[in-house]
């Protein structure tokens, strides 16, 4: 039984219509997402909902049409929803044919030692920073500021020192050193708000000081060899005049900063628990590795589309690069690929890593001559994090709250997804579930989770005072970490039920 059937159980067209994607460029948690003592929504056994799980589970990810909206009515669906879930994972139990693969062992152990480093980010820089308040200030003064500014990339570092020096000496335009990149299209011109996710490079370049009409700024490094020219065209601004604006534009701008110097330090904190430690690879073992990995992420523009549709849904790849490369990998398993702090990695090594930290690369749109350092760096990240996560085990952050909830929410999201299809399928009707699921929902699921409700309805307990007071939108988001092993923040909506009464359980006190 191969995990990511679970994981790509509703991909239908007919569940999801379009949405936004919303990325998130640091690798780590935002704090309001890393909260303790949380306050409980719903108790269904041994299992919680917290009032935080259920506004991210209802706004960070596609809900189906029939509970997409704002009222009341929908708010109670989605919080059937997400009381069924727990009521199918308690049916599929600990102890399953799901649970006793080593692919479902090797993901939940991947995403909580995720959340462990995302808690120790937390814990060791973010807690950390000290802002001052003429920092705030500067920033602040620009952060109404919508920029229209025309830019350019530049390919590689020699074309961005060569810029660099004209522009120093004064001798060419923004304009003719375009023309010199040889593209045949014009110069692009577009916005930029301080909210808009921006590279960092690009980010402080507009808004750490005061710009002129004209100004050329760059070449700026965006990512590993790749660059960008702008030049100010000019700018509106937006003045916070009530009281409400005020304090809202006041702490994002703090809560930016505070981002910023905390990615620093923990940048810093990664460097130390490094210290003194090389990884050296075994040249021929490394060659071979990408003579057999490289078409896998080497794809044309379409396959990578395709790939990134299964990302949403939390279906990570990293298993079918595993499983497509066969017997190529087979042959080279036990040869040392790298050695670090007196240990070995053999290719074996590398490939069970790889369940648990699937790789990420620095660069995303891979050429042919540069991936071979570009997997290269990525193993080393993921190995960096092994040794983060080697401390964060120490200072005990698999107990905290904050990761033991998202290993839970996400651990129950596939008992759910494991037990609704053991069910259907003893209906015949799993096939069916993506081609008509209001219709399967209605006649079976429907009566199946009445079922359940009964059966534990002595242990569910709803905080109805708490839910009267959640408000959730009617804006489609799949919120993504881009530069997290897994990205997906939040699993995809369970798709079980149109019931809206809640007339089980019991009210908690």
């Amino acid at each position: 039984m191969r995990l990511r059937r679970y994981f790509a159980k509703y991909r239908s067209s007919k569940l999801v219509i379009g949405f936004i994607i919303f990325v998130l460029f640091s690798s780590c948690n935002k704090p309001e997402e890393q909260i303790q003592n949380e306050t409980i929504l719903a108790r269904i056994g041994d299992r919680t909902i917290s009032v935080n799980e259920f506004i991210r589970r209802a706004e960070y990810t596609p809900r189906p049409v029939y509970c997409r909206g704002e009222d009341y009515v929908q708010r109670k669906i989605v919080l059937n929803s997400l009381i069924a879930e727990k009521l199918l994972a308690l049916e599929a139990g600990a102890d399953n044919e799901l649970t006793r693969t080593p692919e479902y062992q090797l993901y939940v152990q991947g995403r909580k030692e995720q959340a462990m480093r995302q808690w120790q980010y937390h814990q060791e820089a973010y807690q950390r920073v000290q802002l001052d308040t003429s920092e705030i200030k500067a920033v602040y003064n620009l952060a109404g500021r919508t920029y229209k500014i025309a830019y350019y990339a530049l390919k590689d570092s020699n074309i961005a020192r060569l810029a660099s020096q004209e522009l120093q000496r004064g001798g060419k335009s923004f304009e003719q050193l375009h023309n010199e990149t040889g593209t045949l299209e014009g110069i692009p011109q577009r916005e930029v708000t301080w909210d808009s996710p921006e590279e960092e490079a690009i980010h402080q370049a507009l808004f750490s000081s005061e710009l002129q009409k004209g100004q050329i700024l760059g070449p700026l490094s965006v990512r590993e060899n790749s660059y960008v020219m702008m030049k100010i065209l000019g700018w509106t601004d937006k003045v916070a005049v009530s009281d409400m604006q005020m304090r809202t534009r006041w702490n994002d701008v703090k809560e930016n900063l505070t981002h910023k110097k905390a990615g620093k330090l923990y940048e810093q904190y990664a460097a130390g628990v490094m210290r003194g430690k090389t990884l050296e690879f075994s040249p021929a073992t490394f060659r071979k590795m990408v003579e057999i990995v490289a078409p896998y992420y080497l794809k044309s523009s379409e396959e990578k589309q395709a790939a990134l549709q299964q990302q949403f849904w939390g279906n990570e790849n990293e298993e079918n690069v595993l499983s497509q490369m066969g017997t190529g990998v087979d042959a080279i398993l036990e040869e040392p690929l790298f050695r670090i702090d007196g240990q070995v990695w053999t290719v074996r090594d590398l490939e069970r890593e790889i369940k648990v930290h699937p790789l990420v690369f620095r660069k995303k749109n891979l050429q042919q001559g540069e991936f071979a350092e570009q997997f290269k760096l990525a193993i080393v990240d993921m190995v960096r994090d092994r040794y983060l996560t080697q401390e964060a085990y120490k200072k005990g952050y698999d107990q905290a709250e904050a990761v033991q909830r998202n290993v839970s929410m996400w651990r129950d999201n596939l008992l759910f997804l494991y037990q609704q299809t053991q069910y259907l399928k003893s209906l015949g009707k799993q096939h069916n579930f993506s081609k008509d699921y209001l219709q399967i929902i209605e006649t079976d699921l429907n009566p199946y989770l009445d079922s359940l409700q009964a059966k534990y309805h002595d242990v569910i307990e709803i905080n109805t005072d708490v839910f009267e007071k959640i408000k959730l939108t009617a804006i489609d988001m799949l919120v993504l970490r881009r530069n997290d092993p897994f990205p997906v923040v939040v699993p995809s909506f369970p798709v079980i039920t149109t019931d809206n009464r809640l007339d089980y359980g019991r009210k908690m006190n």
